[in-house]
């Protein structure tokens, strides 16, 4: 892929600036454009990367982030600064997300035993055995996840008033509805090193978001979490596209 397709953004710590250094190395050849935002202080060895500095809302940083971008319309990668890629890489992510033609996507949670997972939130999300992609109707915010050039306009801007970005998989779902491709790519795969949560009100949000789920009728996540179709490794081309079935 030609350099200006793609770009890298998150939001960073300085005690987790390895992980960061590690993912941004991994598109540094390909010509990704990165760009970083620190939460506390900028450290040195990002300083090409880092754009700005100061506390503030997950998904309110990521738009500031997005708008320094200068409309760079490529794939576009954001990404939590303590997730650590245990199978293949984000290139490899967003080649396989251009070949299934998703508008929204995630790697798969590590099937590895990582000594670092902690407790997967969504089920769903964990790698499955003999899957490339499957098409989903769910795509959790954290800790990795791709945004299409095709209908980015769907996603983008992030809604600023979720936040941290809890629930926004339920915006998600109505993408989904809408007629946008969302998808897990089992092919790759990576591991949540940190505690979520971990750095504010973990319980109040959960509790907000398991009120809205009950407002819009569903039981629990599980009502909007289906696998629909499944890309195996010994097909060329997944079952969605055209073609894919007998390919």
């Amino acid at each position: 892929m030609p350099g200006r397709e793609a770009s890298l953004i998150g939001i960073y710590r300085r005690r987790n600036a390895p992980a960061v250094r590690a993912l941004v190395e991994a598109v540094r050849a390909e010509g990704w454009v990165t760009a970083w935002w620190a939460l506390d202080e900028p450290e040195p060895s990002l300083a090409e990367q880092t754009v700005g500095a100061g506390a503030g809302p997950k998904l309110m940083l990521l738009n500031e982030l997005v708008r320094r971008l200068d409309g760079d319309p490529g794939w576009l990668v954001v990404a939590d600064d303590d997730v650590v890629f245990t199978r293949g890489g984000p290139v490899e992510l967003v080649e396989l997300c251009e070949r299934g033609q998703l508008d929204l996507a995630q790697p798969a949670r590590s099937d590895d035993n990582s000594r670092f997972e902690f407790n997967v939130a969504h089920p769903i999300t964990r790698a499955r055995r003999l899957s490339t992609v499957r098409l989903t109707t769910f795509v959790e915010v954290g800790p990795l996840f791709v945004v299409g050039p095709t209908r980015r306009d769907r996603f983008l801007p992030f809604p600023e008033q979720r936040g941290m970005g809890w629930g926004v998989e339920l915006d998600w779902y109505e993408r989904w509805r809408g007629g946008c491709r969302l998808g897990i790519v089992d092919a790759v795969q990576v591991a949540h090193t940190g505690e979520p949560g971990a750095d504010y009100d973990f319980a109040s949000e959960a509790d907000r978001v398991h009120r809205e789920l009950a407002e819009r009728g569903f039981d629990g996540w599980k009502d909007v979490q289906r696998t629909l179709a499944c890309w195996r490794p010994w097909r060329r081309r997944p079952p969605w596209i055209p073609g894919g079935a007998a390919g």
